[in-house]
């Protein structure tokens, strides 16, 4: 997950799609909704369980999506199989349309801060190998950037010409196993970009562990350009790719 703050200017709200879309003989794409936060956040910690949020747990997990979806930044869409019972989730993509601005979103939104930090304390308590980990890893980069964004609020950055562009980010994208290799990882990411696109993001980024959990050859096929490798706090090492969003 990419957590630094990418940008002081904020998007258009992402469009959301109305209705599912049938892609396939059982499959459809439609908008991620709350009733599918228990599915997909199980299919995160199970599917993507590298970093520290998936090691917190399905509730957590469900509660951080949460965030998103309910964020005017965020992107949501779920692949569904329309002949299974109560439309069985086989993947999902999750992320926003401009990342800076659904962090400054959260972190204006009380609620949903308390919400998820109550969620992360209850996690840390019942896991208290991961919650050493976190001290031991994260605690001071954290302050370190709790403080350069208080600056930021204090001394506010202009905009202009040299402003960073709108920023997406693709957060999770998880397909289930029995259905990997047919192509409905492309039809999610086709469809993040479209949405984050008509959106107003110029750039679109992932990343994904260079380890045999993580996906740099799907999206070196998909010709996204791939950053330089760096190690993550928890010891894996992770790739950044990303992709222009010109008009098509």
């Amino acid at each position: 997950m990419i957590e630094d703050l990418r940008s002081s200017l904020v998007a258009p709200p992402a469009p959301r799609l109305a209705a599912a879309d049938r892609v396939g003989g059982r499959l459809a794409l439609r908008p991620a909704r709350d009733e599918d936060l228990p599915a997909m956040s199980r299919a995160h910690v199970e599917l993507l369980p590298m970093g520290l949020f998936p090691s917190l747990g399905a509730r957590f997990v469900r509660c951080w999506h949460r965030t998103v979806l309910s964020s005017s930044h965020g992107v949501g869409v779920v692949a569904i199989d329309t002949a299974a019972p109560q439309d069985e989730l086989v993947g999902f993509v999750l992320g926003t349309s401009d990342h800076a601005g659904y962090t400054i979103e959260l972190a204006q939104d009380r609620r949903a801060m308390a919400s998820l930090t109550l969620a992360g304390l209850v996690a840390l308590v019942l896991r208290p190998r991961v919650a050493l980990r976190v001290l031991r890893t994260r605690v001071r980069p954290w302050a370190c950037r709790l403080a350069r964004r208080r600056a930021a609020v204090v001394t506010p950055q202009r905009a202009g010409p040299a402003a960073a562009a709108h920023v997406a980010v693709m957060t999770a994208l998880a397909v289930r196993p029995d259905c990997r290799k047919t192509g409905i990882g492309v039809l999610l990411v086709d469809r993040f970009v479209e949405l984050v696109r008509n959106a107003g993001a110029r750039w679109a980024e992932a990343q994904t562990s260079t380890g045999p959990m993580g996906a740099t050859g799907f999206y070196e096929r998909l010709g996204w350009e791939a950053g330089t490798q760096r190690p993550a706090p928890d010891g894996d090492h992770v790739r950044t790719y990303r992709r222009g969003l010109g008009a098509e």
